[in-house]
């Protein structure tokens, strides 16, 4: 019984040399690392949707928080101008960031010119969230997300 598990065994390391004389290990290894590295925290998962400001819109979110990461944040100043601009959201702590692609603003709705600066990172404080509402801290005012199941 013991020849068998120790020539099973010796298989399993000689396969093993193999794949790591080609590579394949550490090919694994790192599709492995960026898995864990690019995944969501269950805090994150939990997050992910479309959020709405009703008094605002209606009809199209305010933000947009991916389960890829990537992120929406959408202004828009009814009959006048909409546009969004593209991003990669995360949670830090108790606050929710987002790093803009500013390059990326796209105009929906009105003029250009009117849009004003669009910064490239952006930190609000989380002060409340459950399954409906996201509840943010903007310059001292907390402001409701309600998230829509889509």
């Amino acid at each position: 019984m013991m020849i068998g598990k120790k020539g099973a065994l010796s298989e399993k390391c000689a396969l093993a040399g193999r794949l790591r004389s080609v590579g394949l290990v550490s090919v694994g290894a790192a599709a492995l690392l960026v898995a864990g590295c690019s995944g969501l925290s269950d805090k994150e998962k939990s997050m992910v949707g479309k959020y709405y400001v009703p008094a605002v819109s209606d009809t199209r979110p305010l933000m947009e928080l991916n389960g890829d990461r990537s992120s929406v944040l959408r202004a828009i100043k009814p009959g006048e101008l909409s546009y969004y601009v593209t991003g990669e959201w995360h949670i830090d702590g108790d606050s929710l960031i987002i790093v803009n692609d500013v390059s990326s603003i796209t105009i929906e709705e009105g003029d250009a010119s009117l849009v004003g600066h669009v910064a490239p990172r952006i930190a609000y404080p989380v002060t409340n969230y459950n399954e409906s509402t996201l509840t943010i801290e903007r310059q001292g005012i907390e402001y409701d997300y309600h998230r829509r199941n889509e």
